[in-house]
């Protein structure tokens, strides 16, 4: 069964073998960017298009905005699919295409300056 993995929880994130955002931060895609009146705000996603070392498929994704940046911790995560497991790796496809048919910019932003 996937499951999903906070980058906050170091230990778990490293028991995984998932890499830090800083090794995959300039192959990010951005979606749902907006602005509101104090900055912005958008989400973020990576698929790898390797395995990890056991087979597995991961996806990261993550969200950014007034108080936090891409690649922060508490706003990271990393689903991870058994590559063994064909409902899995059906699972994962559906949620690649998913994310990349997501809009580059927020179609109904909920932040509207008046």
């Amino acid at each position: 069964m996937a499951f999903t993995i906070n980058a906050f929880n170091h230990t778990e994130w490293q028991r995984h073998g998932l890499s830090d955002y800083s090794g995959f931060a300039e192959k990010i895609t951005e979606c749902n960017i907006g602005e509101d009146s104090f900055s912005g705000y958008g989400e973020w996603f990576y698929v790898p298009e390797e395995p990890l070392p056991n087979g597995d498929w991961v996806i990261y994704f993550g969200s950014w905005g007034n108080d936090n940046s891409p690649g922060a911790s508490q706003y990271t995560h990393a689903t991870i699919f058994d590559g063994g497991d064909p409902d899995e790796m059906a699972e994962y496809a559906v949620r690649v295409r998913d994310l990349e048919s997501q809009p580059e910019f927020d179609e109904q932003p909920d932040h509207i300056d008046e």
